[in-house]
């Protein structure tokens, strides 16, 4: 009796000790993630591609300059890169611009600043949010901007990067009871679209070598592309609204069930996803959107491939369930399960797919 409880025991810290390695293994893993995502977010070509994505910075230009809010405020901005809206901040009158980010950007940012005659209002600080102290003079702020939706290019459906949980941060520390969220809020919509088939069937027989492993990891990628609005093949459909006052950390864990009402024949090839955002505190009520029907954005869109091909008719529905949740394996990725259910008047398709967004900045994959 005594030897079997022993080999229990030992048997359950064998347990615990594989499961603090595999954790300990995850943290470095992570920390390793977010020290390349810095380094490579702090590098110029990174920030000259979102500097030329004028729906983006017209949107926040406006909606901060000549903004009433601004004045005398202080403001703290998440991310800031190269500090423009910081210095938008400045020229809207606030009296202190806090421009935090934790990439070696924030050097640019200094030199820009002074440059541009802002140094007395704005002050760059180095390091991740999370981290950082604000100074001594400075308990709370009434005006937080952040660009939180999936900022770095090839990888967004408006949650990926967990910039999300950096703003929410920031807001329950820092901002003052009725301040401001520069933009706050957004809204995630699913579309059906049609497409090109993904040219994966080589993996089948290369050279007489069945590669069809690499067929499976690529089916299972959600891709970021560029779709134009007449590949839309169906309405939308909201999946996920947001209200950044009350939104509470983790919020890329949610499902929803959709249903997409066909409005023309012919093929289906991919569900799409793309979200709008709104300043509601802006004098004009400012808003952009990433729809294909809108003009470009750096984000693009964020494509889903379906295994089988839907051939629609206008009238009929595709429904289903879309559940997103962020990775295990990288802080900046995000998972999904899509499940179709459609029953057309000359096909039925029901199937459940899994999908990977990846940042390109994920260590160790494809």
């Amino acid at each position: 009796m005594f030897e079997y409880q022993a080999e229990k025991d030992y048997g359950e810290y064998d347990s615990a000790d594989r499961t603090l390695d595999l954790t300990l293994k995850r943290i470095k893993d992570h920390c390793q993630q977010e020290a390349l995502y810095f380094t490579l977010y702090g590098r110029l070509e990174v920030q000259e591609w979102l500097l030329k994505d004028s729906v983006r910075n017209k949107a926040y230009r406006e909606a901060i300059i000549c903004n009433e809010s601004f004045k005398n405020k202080t403001v703290l901005e998440v991310g800031c890169g190269m500090g423009l809206f910081s210095m938008f901040a400045a020229k809207a009158d606030a009296e202190r611009v806090l421009a935090v980010d934790a990439a070696s950007i924030t050097d640019f940012a200094e030199r820009i600043v002074q440059d541009n005659g802002y140094a007395d209002v704005v002050t760059v600080m180095r390091g991740k949010v999370e981290d950082i102290e604000l100074p001594a003079d400075i308990h709370k702020v009434d005006i937080i901007i952040c660009d939180w939706m999936g900022p770095f290019c090839h990888s967004y459906c408006l949650f990926s990067e967990n910039m999300l949980d950096s703003l929410v941060f920031a807001r329950d520390k820092w901002m003052v009871a009725g301040g401001h969220i520069f933009p706050d809020s957004a809204q995630l919509y699913l579309a059906a679209i049609k497409g090109r088939d993904q040219d994966l069937g080589f993996w089948n027989d290369l050279h007489g070598f069945d590669l069809s492993a690499i067929r499976r990891r690529c089916e299972s990628k959600a891709v970021v592309e560029h779709v134009t609005g007449d590949q839309v093949m169906s309405k939308v459909c909201l999946i996920k609204s947001l209200d950044l006052y009350s939104v509470p950390r983790n919020a890329a864990n949610f499902q929803s069930f959709y249903e997409l009402k066909v409005t023309r024949n012919g093929w289906v090839h991919a569900l799409v996803a793309y979200f709008d955002v709104g300043f509601s505190w802006s004098p004009q009520g400012i808003s952009f959107s990433t729809s294909p029907c809108a003009p470009w954005t750096h984000w693009n869109q964020t494509v889903f491939y379906l295994e089988t091909p839907l051939f629609v008719k206008a009238g009929e529905s595709i429904k289903g369930m879309f559940s997103m949740k962020p990775s295990e394996e990288s802080i900046f990725d995000l998972t999904f399960d899509i499940f179709v259910d459609f029953e057309g008047r000359e096909n039925a398709v029901t199937s459940q797919q899994s999908f990977v967004l990846s940042n390109p900045l994920t260590l160790g994959e494809i």
